[in-house]
C-alpha cells in the first residue's frame, strides 16, 4: 500500500546518524478525526468531535486522560470565570459540574479557579470519552506522520510507537493536542520554539502534601487580582537557596489545587530552566526537580502549619509551561489581550493574567487584565495546513498572549472548538482553513460554549 511521502522528522539533534531501514507499518484503523494528546485540550477535542458525529480516535502516551491536570498534578483548573462571570462553558463546564456533583471539585469561586481531585478527574474524563464513543489508544506516542501533495500538504496518517511496535492511524482530520507540538514538528508545517531554551518559562514538578493544618492555612484561590504565592514559605525556600541546598524555586503556591481534601495541599514550587523538547534537557530537568521535592518539604516543616506535613505523591511528569508554537493564520498577541475587541472568528474566551515565570530566578511577571478576550479559530490553524489543527500549548500566540491563554480552562475551550471544527471538516472534505467560522460558532453555542460576554 502506497501511503504517500513521509513528513519531515522535525527538530532532530545534530551529529552522527544512522539510516532506518524501510518497513511496512500496519494500519491500526481509519477515523474521521485523530486527536494526538489526551491532556485538557485533547480529551475535550475528542469528545467534541465524537459528539458531532465523527468517528474519533484519541492517541495518548499514558494510560489515562488529563495530561497536566492528572499526570502533572497542576491545579486548580484556571480560568472559568472573570470577576465572577463565567467565560467558559460547553463541554469543559459540563465536565466541571460532573466533578462538582460528586464532591470532586469546587466550581463556585468568583476567580473561576476550580480545585479538583486528580483521581476523580481521570474517571470523569474517561467516562465522557467512552460515552461519546471515542476509540482510546493509550500508551501510544507520536513518532511521525505521512502525507501527500504540495503545500497545503494533506496528512494521511500519523505514526505512533506502541509496545506492539509502530502503527499507522489513517484519518481525515488530525489535531495536535500534545502540548508541545509533537505532531506539527514532524509535518513540515512552520513552527517555532517560543524562545531560546534558556529563556523559556521553567518547568515545574508539582506534588501533594498531607498533614497540613488547613484549618489555619489559607488554601483557597477564590478571588481575581491576587497572586496567592506564599511569602512565608518563599522566605523558607530562599534560606535553602542561600545555604546551597536548593538551586531555584517558584512561588511557592500551596493550595487546594489538584487536591481539595482537608489536611492536603498541592504544591507548585520547583523550577528548572530548559527545553522540554530536548530529551537530554528534559531528563536532567525531571531528575533535578524530583530531587528538589524533599528539600522543599523539609523546609516547609519549619512553618507551624506544615510541622506534620508529609509527601503523598509527586507528579508523573514535569509541568511544561511553554515549548513549541505553530505559525498560525492569526497569531494571538498581547494587544489582543490588553485592548480586546472580540475577533469575528472567536471560538473561546480567556481572562487569566499574563503570567510569566522567570527561568533564572524565583521571580514572576504578572499583569492582570481589565476584561476577557477572544481566542480566534485562525490561531488554531497552522499556516499551509489542509487538515491539521493545533490546540493548547502549541496554538499560535506571542509570548505575552500565550502566558495568559496557556492555562487549562482555555486549552479545554480550544479543544472543544477544534474537535467540533474537525468533525465539520472531515466528512464534508473541507480544508480546515476554509471552514465557515459562523457555522463553527453556531455549533459551539448549541453545545453551551461562551463566545462573548
Amino acid at each position: 500500500m502506497n501511503m504517500g511521502r513521509q513528513c519531515d522528522a522535525g527538530d532532530l539533534a545534530q551529529g552522527p546518524s544512522v539510516t532506518e531501514p524501510a518497513r511496512a507499518v500496519p494500519v491500526w484503523g481509519e477515523w474521521d478525526v485523530v486527536v494526538c494528546g489526551g491532556g485538557p485540550a485533547g480529551w475535550v477535542a475528542a469528545v467534541a468531535a465524537a459528539r458531532s458525529g465523527a468517528r474519533t480516535a484519541l492517541v495518548e502516551q499514558l494510560g489515562f486522560p488529563g495530561g497536566m491536570a492528572t499526570a502533572g498534578l497542576v491545579g486548580p483548573i484556571s480560568k472559568f470565570r472573570f470577576r465572577g462571570e463565567r467565560i467558559v462553558g460547553g463541554i469543559p463546564w459540563e465536565f466541571v459540574t460532573r466533578l462538582s456533583a460528586r464532591g470532586a471539585a469546587i466550581d463556585n469561586w468568583p476567580s473561576g479557579n476550580v480545585p479538583f481531585d486528580a483521581e476523580a478527574y481521570k474517571q470523569a474524563a474517561q467516562a465522557l470519552l467512552c460515552e461519546a464513543g471515542v476509540d482510546l489508544l493509550w500508551h501510544a506516542r507520536v513518532c511521525g506522520c505521512l502525507g501527500e501533495g504540495a503545500p497545503p500538504m494533506r496528512l494521511t496518517h500519523v505514526l505512533v510507537e506502541t509496545r506492539g511496535g509502530r502503527q499507522a492511524l489513517a484519518g481525515r482530520v488530525f489535531i495536535d493536542a500534545t502540548g508541545v507540538g509533537d505532531l506539527v514538528a514532524r509535518t513540515g508545517l512552520p513552527w517555532r520554539q517560543r524562545a531560546a531554551a534558556s529563556e523559556l518559562q521553567p518547568m515545574s514538578l508539582c506534588f501533594c502534601l498531607g498533614g497540613v493544618d488547613t484549618g489555619v492555612w489559607q488554601t483557597q484561590m477564590r478571588d481575581d487580582g491576587v497572586r496567592y504565592r506564599s511569602l512565608e514559605l518563599g522566605a523558607l525556600l530562599a534560606e535553602e537557596v542561600e545555604a546551597g541546598r536548593l538551586e531555584n524555586f517558584g512561588g511557592p503556591w500551596a493550595v487546594h489545587g489538584s487536591t481539595l481534601r482537608p489536611g492536603e495541599v498541592s504544591v507548585n514550587a520547583t523550577r528548572y530552566a530548559g527545553s522540554a523538547v530536548d530529551p537530554r534537557d528534559l531528563a536532567v530537568a525531571e531528575t533535578s526537580l524530583r530531587r528538589d521535592v524533599p528539600v522543599i518539604v523539609q523546609a516547609f516543616r519549619r512553618h507551624p502549619a506544615f510541622r506534620d506535613a508529609y509527601l503523598i505523591s509527586t507528579a508523573t511528569q514535569a509541568g511544561i509551561r511553554e515549548a513549541r508554537g505553530i505559525e498560525g493564520l492569526h497569531t494571538l498577541t498581547a494587544e489582543d489581550l490588553l485592548a480586546p475587541a472580540l475577533l469575528e472568528d472567536t471560538v473561546a474566551l480567556g481572562g487569566h493574567p499574563v503570567d510569566i515565570h522567570l527561568p533564572g530566578s524565583s521571580g514572576q511577571q504578572v499583569r492582570f487584565l481589565e476584561r476577557p478576550y477572544g481566542i480566534p479559530y485562525r490561531a488554531l490553524v497552522p499556516r499551509n495546513s489542509s487538515n491539521l489543527l493545533a490546540v493548547g500549548g502549541c496554538f499560535a500566540a506571542d509570548r505575552q498572549a500565550f502566558a495568559s491563554a496557556r492555562v487549562q480552562a482555555q486549552c479545554m475551550a480550544m479543544g472543544h472548538a477544534a474537535g467540533t471544527a474537525a468533525a465539520l471538516c472531515g466528512p464534508a472534505g473541507v480544508g480546515v482553513a476554509e471552514l465557515p467560522t459562523g457555522e463553527l460558532q453556531q455549533a459551539l453555542q448549541q453545545e453551551g460554549a461562551i463566545l462573548a460576554v
